[in-house]
């Protein structure tokens, strides 16, 4: 059961058409909050402490603990370094952006008579928090490797007519591009006939059956894979205090993500091999942009028992995105390989309606008089409950394809359990030093490979409190550990025969990388009450 899994993601992650995938519906629900920073100081434990714009994202119900009104606007610099391990070959990236985590306006209404009792006091806001960035590079190189993507090509057509690769864009290119061939020879001629294929890196023995070439050192390969984007919320809202010990508010939010990933794969073949006299190298292209709006409402309250103790909940909807999609794939080839150096797809466009799961959100906070305080949130998210849709028709054809999509996304994700926690100590009226941390679980089954990839964070910041003004000093560090497949072919799967190299080792013939991903985040908050 975990081979078949381990297939189907890699084959998922590698693309049959870029169009709707699992990968997709999860990099569109899994979010990697920044905001203010005191927010992420405290690792975004904020959900039963309020009165930071940040918290009002995570807990709407954070508006009411709002005293007076305040505008605040959050600049940072993100460093997000990549290391991969590839057949025991370690490569690093790193990529540097700029980006506005957080502005926003809080206004807090108060009667005319103040009062303790009954409604103290009403709030509204409207600002922008962002909820993830996609910036970074990742790059993989290992030489002598014993598979090639095109062997992913050659698994995908297996049965397909020539005519029948015009269904997948990639495909297509690849085999018009002389990267593989039909193993019989009619079907060249004959576009509606199914056949199997060989690729530029195999040969055929005396009974025309498919056999790798390379013997004496594969494949050196190289994969740089470039992503950019972003996604966040604006939205408006609103909130209430009870008798400064019971909160209420909710949020209606427009969401928006923007994403770009292109990928570019070069396989040489290896020095070693003085035999080979066909295909010497190649690259292949992929990009991929996706922009998406959506609309979600979130709810909450907070409960304060004493003084010192608060109590919160909050429930967010599932953001219903539109999505529109863009994709186009290229090789590039030896002079002479080929009539062409290079050949392109049509670029192909998609558009569906996705829903994110729903999240619920339980906090506690105590607070230490003007000392300090500790806060914890828990965090409930179903990814089992995302949905794929068909945004332009209920043809037979989209029902069915979008029903497998979701089975698809039941059998592969589930429901996550993820802790914050954060603690704020003042030495003085006007300083605050803070730290916190976060563990998030992995979304991905069991059974499926990535079920084992960590994601967990580490903060600490500083504020100071001058009249009216604030700043906020804060930097958490991010890592992300998870397998990457670069590709995959249940035919060289199915290779059972043990195979040692020439230092006795175990040959692996395609092996996922290895990824440890750090985000370094440096962010400076600058707000101002009235």
């Amino acid at each position: 059961m975990r081979k078949i899994a381990l297939a189907f993601i890699i084959i998922v992650q590698s693309g049959w058409l870029y169009a709707q995938t699992t990968d997709d519906a999860l990099r569109l629900s899994f979010d990697r909050n920044s905001g203010t920073a005191r927010s992420l100081s405290l690792s975004n434990a904020m959900g039963a402490l309020g009165g930071d714009y940040s918290s009002i994202g995570i807990n709407p119900a954070g508006i009411a603990v709002y005293r007076s009104s305040e505008f605040s606007f959050t600049p940072s610099l993100h460093i997000n370094s990549t290391n991969s391990d590839y057949y025991g070959t370690a490569a690093n990236d790193e990529k540097m952006s700029f980006p506005l985590q957080q502005v926003g306006f809080v206004g807090t209404y108060k009667p005319v008579r103040e009062t303790t009792d009954g409604l103290v006091s009403t709030h509204f806001a409207i600002g922008y928090n962002r909820s993830n960035s996609f910036n970074k590079t990742t790059f993989f190189q290992h030489n002598g490797v014993e598979s090639s993507l095109l062997d992913e090509f050659v698994y995908q057509a297996d049965g397909l007519s020539t005519s029948q690769l015009d269904w997948s864009p990639r495909l297509r290119v690849a085999y018009d591009s002389f990267l593989f061939d039909p193993l019989n020879e009619a079907a060249k001629t004959d576009e509606n006939l199914p056949t199997a294929y060989y690729h530029a890196f195999e040969d055929l023995d005396e009974a025309g059956e498919p056999f790798w070439g390379l013997d004496n050192g594969g494949l050196n390969q190289r994969r740089l894979l470039t992503e950019k984007g972003y996604a966040g919320d604006f939205h408006i809202s609103g909130g209430a205090n009870f008798s400064n010990s019971f909160y209420i508010g909710g949020t209606l939010g427009v969401a928006t993500h923007n994403y770009s990933k292109e990928v570019q794969h070069s396989e040489e073949v290896n020095p070693g091999n003085t035999h080979w006299d066909y295909l010497n190298n190649y690259t292949f292209d992929e990009s991929l942009s996706t922009n998406a709006i959506g609309v979600n409402l979130k709810v909450g309250t907070i409960f304060k028992p004493t003084n010192a103790l608060r109590l919160g909940f909050a429930f967010h909807s599932p953001t219903m995105y539109a999505i529109d999609e863009e994709f186009e794939y290229a090789t590039h080839l030896e002079p002479g390989f080929a009539d062409y150096n290079s050949y392109y797809s049509v670029i192909q466009e998609f558009s569906y309606n996705l829903r994110t799961p729903y999240k619920l959100i339980g906090s506690f906070a105590y607070i230490f008089g003007a000392s300090g305080l500790i806060s914890l949130d828990y965090e409930f998210t179903d990814y089992t409950s995302m949905r794929f849709k068909s945004s332009s028709s209920n043809s037979v054809d989209d029902v069915e394809f979008f029903s497998d999509l979701n089975n698809q996304v039941q059998e592969t994700f589930t429901s996550t359990h993820n802790l914050r926690i954060g603690a704020e100590v003042k030495p003085t009226e006007v300083l605050s030093l803070r730290g916190g941390a976060a563990l998030y679980q992995s979304p991905y089954n069991s059974n499926y490979l990535n079920s084992n990839d960590t994601f967990y964070s580490f903060s600490g910041g500083l504020g100071y409190r001058m009249n009216n003004m604030y700043i906020d000093l804060a930097y958490m560090l991010r890592r992300e550990k998870y397998i990457q497949s670069l590709y995959y072919s249940g035919f060289v799967a199915n290779i059972e025969q043990d195979i040692y190299n020439e230092t006795g080792e175990l040959v692996e013939f395609q092996k996922p990388a290895e990824v440890v991903s750090n985000n370094h985040q440096v962010a400076v908050t600058l707000g101002w009450r009235f």
